[in-house]
């Protein structure tokens, strides 16, 4: 490889892992060179000051045991090489300034074998056939991007495409599976053209691949002009169920969105990674209701994003949006749920002050002002405060460097309605807290924004006994009204709006673990919402049910909530699909029926008889007809199950099934099953569905634990110490470690501690609050 650099006085240091340094040369004359091999530097001597080439002669091995960095994406007895580079695997691939301050144009050229495709960020400018036979590819060079946004792909690559204005949109996978792509390709031209219109700047690349990769070890990366995602997210055919179509629509909405926030502008340092994630999962909804406002794409983000963080944010050990990096290996850490859900709701909060309108024109001008470089967060603040004329930096800023929310407290008198906050934890602390607050209220009958900006406030109200406060669920806080409030808000529950429902419940459920109310009020609600025709909080609810049971399956009344609730909810949207039905009820089908066969064996009976016919039933009950085979037919149906899985042509297919493999009382089958997952016989990447498919298992806590005990090296080897792992533990052990609390810290201590140890302590403390909250359920 060659590189243009302007020398300094001092040596030019570059990062550079996993690789051997063959020679240096310096604008053709060979150069002295240290290449420190342990702590991953190459050293070269004073380059002259003018712009000179370095060149750099090195071999790299791939490894066979990775999915990460660059490294062979497998399926059957095939594989494509393939890259995947963020945060900091640039420097395994070749010799580079591995930070996102650095960015540079990449001239590619690429030799292989003939019959071979290779993708990477730009169009190949001209294919050569060498002297030896062999096929020459030549790239258009880069803009100037980071090292983490390269990516390179060779193998035998099946695409399709369609035209996006100027654009070219290509579906990229392994033979025989472009065509499943149709519906994603045709969304992500409409995604494209949406976020052209919408930030006032074109896409200034030719073309945007979108790679699908058979296996790949998070859920997709946005590559400038080349997205890779996970097969399911892109290759949705005929088998795919209405759930599936949303989740890859959302996905490429968010990975499409990082093509201007974090590829054309981009963070200086790791500590600003929360505003490209932040912005990409607040704008993915945006642009989905645009192109399909039926779907009420913000009930998801509700779901997955806000109240998803909510929970991850309450606890001691959280951290702020904007954390402090150190390290390049700390950036693991704070690839979670704050990043990600916590900046969202927080910028749509934002929005929600300063309006869409002057929200949009500051997105723009910051685009425009820092393309093709670096910025950070206070820029983006500035730019939105400029066009709104609103103390946005102020506020924001309060937002995203402290750790934590509030919990608002409402109490009510006669005339009066009194706010006061405080910081919210999941241990059940009280602790000083105090958050500038956008209080979107409706109090009168009418809908209104104060700001409370201090430990506490009123205000005058007619009718203070029927006022929603954080309405529509905008605001990044909870609520807990008084005793009075929640009994007439269960009397008028059924006409709130759903997000206003889907609140309360949430809250309820955060203070139920935290030990703030009772069992009695969090249940009350839940069986209110029995009665409703609601999608959101049938979906929350069945999210809480899922959790409860696993943790605490044997206590009474969680078991009397879900006997209730499951059939009651399925008897109103129907066991099977209605001709004409909205595609939104079939998705909560989806959650819902998986679920339900888990604790009640009359539907796992009566769905299990399909399992013959399991080709032909329809997408969205699939995982429900697998599962209830298996809780019926115990041992007897793991052969078959497992031929479903080896059999299965794609990545979705088998994600339909593992959740019945792994919900055996057996704990024999379910190990089976676990070790399946890294055996090589199936993607390695489909490890993920049978950690937290066992994790969600009450039968096979014990057995999961002693599992990751005895293949924690192996696993950690497969993703190469990456956030997906850590994240994969983080879900699975709060609940498999109930009853291991001594041996868990035991086990993660030391060196293993310390390679994670923002998340280890979080994962910690989630085991402890699951099992004081099993303990007082058993209790009640």
């Amino acid at each position: 490889m060659s590189v243009k650099v302007r020398g300094t006085e001092g040596a030019l240091s570059l990062d550079a892992v996993d690789m051997k340094i063959d020679s240096v040369r310096i604008n053709g004359r060979d150069s002295r060179f240290k290449f420190d091999k342990e702590g991953g530097r190459l050293r070269i001597p004073a380059v002259p000051r003018k712009e000179s080439t370095v060149t750099i002669t090195y071999t790299k091995q791939v490894a066979d045991d990775v999915i990460v960095g660059l490294y062979k994406s497998r399926y059957g007895k095939d594989h494509m090489l393939v890259t995947d580079l963020e945060p900091a695997k640039a420097r395994t691939v070749f010799p580079c300034k591995d930070e996102p301050l650095y960015k540079a144009v990449f001239k590619l050229t690429v030799t292989t074998d003939r019959g071979i495709s290779v993708i990477s960020n730009t169009l190949s400018r001209s294919e050569e056939v060498t002297k030896d036979g062999r096929m020459k590819f030549e790239f258009d060079p880069t803009p100037r991007m980071s090292t983490y946004l390269f990516f390179l792909g060779v193998g035998s690559f099946e695409e399709r495409s369609i035209a996006s204005g100027k654009t070219r949109l290509i579906i990229a996978s392994r033979p025989g599976q472009s065509d499943r792509g149709k519906f994603i390709l045709e969304t992500s031209a409409a995604v494209l053209k949406g976020y052209e219109k919408y930030f006032r700047i074109a896409y200034p690349l030719k073309k945007l691949h979108l790679v699908a990769l058979p296996e790949y070890h998070t859920g997709a990366m946005e590559n400038w002009g080349a997205i890779t995602s996970r097969e399911s997210f892109v290759l949705l055919g005929q088998n795919s169920s209405a759930a599936d179509q949303r989740t890859g629509a959302s996905v490429m909405a968010h990975e499409i969105a990082h093509q201007w926030f974090g590829d054309l502008v981009t963070m200086k340092w790791w500590d600003d990674l929360w505003l490209n994630e932040s912005f990409a999962s607040f704008m993915d909804p945006m642009m989905i209701e645009k192109l399909h406002p039926e779907w009420d794409p913000w009930r998801d983000f509700l779901r997955f994003e806000a109240f998803r963080s909510l929970n991850a944010d309450a606890l001691s050990t959280t951290h702020p949006i904007q954390a402090k990096v150190k390290s390049v290996e700390e950036v693991e850490g704070i690839v979670d749920d704050i990043t990600y859900g916590k900046g969202a709701a927080v910028l749509r909060m934002l929005e929600s002050y300063v309006g869409k309108e002057a929200f949009r024109r500051g997105v723009s001008a910051y685009l425009r002002r820092f393309e093709y470089s670096n910025a950070r967060g206070e820029d983006f603040w500035e730019a939105l405060g400029k066009t709104s004329g609103l103390p946005v930096s102020r506020i924001a800023r309060a937002w995203i460097t402290k750790a934590g929310f509030p919990v608002v407290g409402v109490t009510t008198s006669k005339g009066k309605v009194t706010f006061s906050q405080s910081r919210f934890q999941l241990n059940g602390e009280e602790t000083d807290g105090s958050w500038p607050i956008p209080l979107n209220l409706q109090v009168d009958g009418k809908s209104r924004t104060i700001l409370l900006d201090g430990k506490s406030m009123s205000i005058s109200a007619r009718k203070p006994s029927e006022v929603v406060v954080n309405q529509r669920r905008t605001g990044f806080y909870s609520v807990l009204y008084d005793k009075g409030s929640y009994d007439r808000i269960a009397r008028r529950f059924a006409t709130l709006h759903s997000h206003d429902r889907a609140g309360i419940v949430n809250d309820l459920y955060l203070f139920l673990q935290a030990g703030k109310v009772g069992p009695e009020l969090y249940f009350r609600f839940v069986s209110l919402a029995a009665g409703l025709a609601d999608l959101l909080v049938t979906e929350l609810v069945t999210d809480h049910l899922a959790n409860l049971r696993a943790i605490a399956d044997e206590a009474g009344i969680v078991r009397e909530s879900y006997a209730e609730f499951y059939p009651a909810q399925i008897q109103r949207i129907g066991l099977f699909r209605k001709k004409g039905e909205d595609d939104s009820v079939s998705t909560v089908r989806e959650t819902l029926a998986a679920q339900l066969v888990r604790t009640n064996m009359d539907y796992a009976r009566k769905l299990a008889r399909r399992f013959d016919g399991y080709q032909e039933v329809e997408p969205d009950l699939r995982a429900a007809v697998a599962v209830s085979y298996a809780v019926t037919r115990g041992k007897a149906a793991f052969d078959p199950l497992l031929r479903l899985v080896k059999d299965a042509s794609n990545e979705l297919e088998r994600a339909k099934v593992y959740p019945a493999l792994t919900s055996f009382e057996d704990p024999s089958l379910v190990e089976k099953t676990l070790e399946l997952g890294i055996s090589g016989e199936v993607s390695r990447s489909d490890s993920g569905f049978t950690i937290l498919g066992a994790a969600s298992n009450p039968k096979a806590r014990a057995t999961l634990w002693k599992w990751l005990v005895k293949r924690y090296d192996r696993v950690h080897d497969i993703y190469g110490g990456s956030f997906q792992f850590y994240g994969y533990l983080n879900r699975a052990i709060p609940r498999c470690g109930i009853g291991h609390e001594s041996e868990v810290r035991r086990f993660i201590s030391g060196k293993r501690f310390e390679e994670a140890e923002t998340t280890f302590r979080r994962t910690f403390e989630l085991l402890d609050i699951n099992s004081g909250l099993r303990e007082r359920l058993l209790a009640s």
